[in-house]
């Protein structure tokens, strides 16, 4: 396996879709896996340690053999490859990560093996990446308004006809983004800026239609003016002369796997009926190999709300009306 060391933590680590996570196990050394896969990363990391109650050790470059196995986007046939591993620094501790650039296909199952040399111990996972989905509402590339107080509805499904179009998830997080560029009286660049507004997340399965067999979230269109209004930025930042175009606005959908949902769930601070975390899907070992995954379209915004942003609010903001 290549070796590379790396002094400083980076955001890379597990890619986007980390969580906190503390494992531990009451009877001797034990192996533990942690990753969260990600279809669109350019590199998926695992975590492999050893630990008892009392530390959490990496493995040493030769006691252990780990293998990732599936069907990978440059290939036609399922493939075996070999991790490589990165050094970081960790609360002073040099910690090793595991890692591969092969890109992940969506809905494809993968396996994860760990050959134990001392004992000849294999710890072993299965994990399905996030399954192909689609927008319903709003169309990608339609336009969106804000006009409305009334109940309105984001809506996606999955592409599997077999399975209802449902999505192997576990949870969903709705999400959009106001985005703009912004020039500063006296600034020669312009900047690229958001203002972002939470739909709502909730379990997968509470967000499913069974009857037409989408998933959905209601929103109230005009929220987006209570917000713009009170955003802390735009109010404490909007001098004479600065100017602001609209971009296309963003609607994402970001996926939690079942198994990190389920882990979620067992290490939430209101389950109290447990010592350590009692969900794993690792065998012979202990820990979680989960996926995630995350979906945007983006929308010209209707043409009387652009008008509105650029005369109801003094934060500079230009109107065009060929949009």
């Amino acid at each position: 396996m290549k070796k590379i060391t790396l002094i400083i933590i980076t955001a890379m680590i597990l890619a986007s879709c980390n969580r906190k996570y503390e494992l531990y196990t009451y009877d001797g050394d034990t192996t533990i896996v942690y990753s969260v896969l990600e279809v669109n990363a350019d590199t998926n990391f695992f975590r492999i340690t050893k630990s008892s109650l009392v530390n959490e050790l990496s493995y040493k470059y030769d006691e252990i053999d780990v293998k990732f196995a599936g069907l990978f986007k440059d290939g036609n046939k399922i493939d075996t490859v070999t991790l490589d591993t990165v050094s970081k620094m960790q609360d002073g501790q040099l910690l090793t990560l595991y890692f591969t650039t092969k890109k992940l296909l969506e809905g494809e199952e993968y396996n994860f093996l760990v050959f134990r040399k001392a004992d000849g111990v294999t710890v072993s996972a299965k994990v399905k990446t996030i399954c192909h989905f689609e927008f319903e509402k709003p169309k990608a590339n339609s336009y969106i308004d804000f006009k409305s107080n009334m109940l309105k509805t984001i809506e996606w499904k999955g592409s599997d006809l077999t399975t209802n179009h449902r999505i192997n998830a576990g949870y969903f997080e709705v999400t959009t983004f106001f985005h703009y560029r912004e020039l500063m009286p006296g600034a020669t660049d312009t900047v690229e800026r958001s203002m972002e507004w939470k739909i709502g997340s909730e379990q997968a399965q509470k967000m499913f239609n069974t009857m037409d067999n989408y998933y959905f979230i209601n929103y109230t269109p005009s929220t987006f003016f209570a917000m713009l209004e009170k955003d802390e930025y735009l109010k404490n930042n909007s001098p004479l002369g600065v100017q602001r175009w609209l971009k296309a606005f963003e609607v994402k959908i970001s996926v939690t796997g079942e198994e990190l949902y389920y882990y979620n769930v067992a290490n939430s601070p209101g389950n109290t009926n447990q010592d350590f975390p009692n969900y794993t899907n690792i065998n012979n070992g202990i820990g979680m190999i989960s996926s995630c995954s995350t979906k945007s379209t983006f929308h010209i915004i209707e043409q009387l709300c652009r008008k509105r942003i650029a005369e109801d609010y003094l934060y500079g903001f230009y109107y065009d009306p060929n949009l």
